[in-house]
């Protein structure tokens, strides 16, 4: 590639060590250090996540700058190993976690750290370090192996608008993550309102100030709800395994099947639905799942809940769920039954279930959990709350899919020199486009 020179790591840098001799009783107090979970999670340090340890006069540790490159040195399987994240904040005196060491560049005239933030966390650089993680049981990636490493760089200008480019996508990105978690504490704290105090006749929220409200085994509820067993207003059913011996079909086509696995946001992801044959179909044809019905996981996963879409309609239903049959659709509301079970079944499932190696929710201990039923168009209304908040956050988390996809497009583009950024310094400003 063109202008792009091929360096050894040790030939523009140096490694260093994380804390050393430190014990339990030195930690949770002191000077700032960098935690291992911020060097993994963050390809960029995230300086409001440090945590603390005791440093005593004159004692020999090694303290973090701008610019310095972190690595995680060890992990259970090969692809964790390596995980880099650079500092690219002034800080005073922190220190690094003892998993993980330090590359310092000499200088910053071969490699950017805003460039490095990226390059070391892209595709390239990631398949070397599994190649050069060692172990068998425990994967370690050594100083030494990574000062070895040969990287092949383009030149300041074009890392500079490199960085620049997906920076850009990185802050479009955490923008959409923290609305996302605005609306879900918005959510949040809707959910506490109306499976408490629900609406009034003219769509507010109830007050115990301007409404009278009563005691319930779910505690305060108005006095217009009631609160009943599941069993007294439903019909709980379980699924059913594959026969012994029968495996799903290869083509993906034929009769769904409904696994724990695919349950997702009280819905059903239908990307990796399996399906059976038709013979296998008439053995267990009686344990089917309806658009009408709710599901609830009762094994592995134990208490998730939600609706199955239209396409599943009748779709069969593993033996790890049941679903929840309502006897009058004119009482009570499907979406909402999911809301209370979620809100107010909580609990009383962990009660249940105790605790065991392989816990399961018996079939009779859903039929007694209590929800609260308001009148029927009280709770359309207050489901339709829900899916409006939930419409807002579905909207954001298919923004956060495309960035992310966006992302990881232009990582592979741009760190390998497919598509160059040259055009964009010869015009000396921004573009919205890239070109071979």
């Amino acid at each position: 590639m063109d202008k792009w020179i091929e360096v050894k790591l040790s030939d523009i840098g140096k490694t260093y060590s994380g804390l050393s001799n430190k014990s339990a009783k030195d930690f949770g107090y002191g000077k700032d250090y960098i935690p291992y979970l911020n060097i993994y999670n963050n390809s960029k340090v995230n300086i409001n996540f440090f945590e603390k340890v005791n440093i005593k006069k004159r004692e020999n540790q090694n303290k973090v700058k701008y610019g310095d490159i972190f690595f995680t040195t060890s992990s259970e399987t090969p692809d964790e190993v390596g995980m880099s994240s650079v500092l690219l904040d002034e800080v005073n005196e922190v220190y690094l976690n003892s998993f993980c060491f330090g590359f310092r560049l000499n200088d910053f005239n071969t490699l950017r750290p805003e460039f490095a933030r990226y390059y070391f966390r892209g595709m390239g650089f990631r398949k070397q370090m599994n190649y050069l993680a060692q172990g068998s049981t425990r994967y370690n990636l050594s100083k030494v192996a990574l000062l070895k490493y040969k990287a092949i760089l383009p030149t300041i200008p074009e890392q500079s608008k490199i960085a620049e480019i997906l920076t850009t996508i990185d802050d479009a990105i955490e923008q959409t993550e923290k609305i996302i978690a605005k609306y879900r504490r918005i959510k949040q704290g809707l959910l506490q309102d109306l499976l408490t105090k629900g609406i009034d006749e003219n769509g507010n929220i109830r007050s115990e100030a301007t409404h009278e409200f009563k005691d319930s085994p779910l505690g305060r509820i108005p006095v217009e709800w009631e609160v009943k067993k599941i069993g007294d207003i439903c019909k709980v059913k379980g699924g059913k395994r594959l026969p012994k011996g029968e495996k799903f079909s290869e083509e993906k086509f034929g009769y769904p099947y409904i696994r724990v696995t695919d349950f997702r946001n009280n819905s059903v992801d239908i990307k990796n639905i399996e399906y059976i044959s038709q013979e296998v179909r008439e053995v267990i044809k009686n344990y089917t799942i309806s658009k009408e019905d709710v599901y609830i996981s009762i094994a592995g996963t134990i208490g998730l809940v939600g609706t199955i879409p239209d396409c599943l309609d009748g779709a069969n239903l593993t033996e790890n769920a049941a679903k929840i049959m309502i006897n009058d659709k004119k009482q009570v509301d499907k979406n909402f039954l999911v809301n209370t079970i979620l809100f107010h079944g909580k609990k009383q499932i962990e009660s249940s279930i105790g605790i065991t190696s392989q816990p399961k929710l018996a079939l009779f201990r859903i039929e007694q959990i209590f929800v609260v039923v308001p009148k029927i168009d009280e709770q359309r209304a207050i489901v339709d709350k829900f899916l409006k908040m939930n419409s807002l956050i579905d909207n954001e988390e298919d923004i956060l899919v495309k960035l992310y996809s966006i992302k990881q497009g232009l990582m592979q583009d741009l760190l390998t020199g497919k598509v160059r950024v040259t055009h964009l310094l010869d015009k000396g400003g921004k573009s919205d486009e890239c070109h071979p």
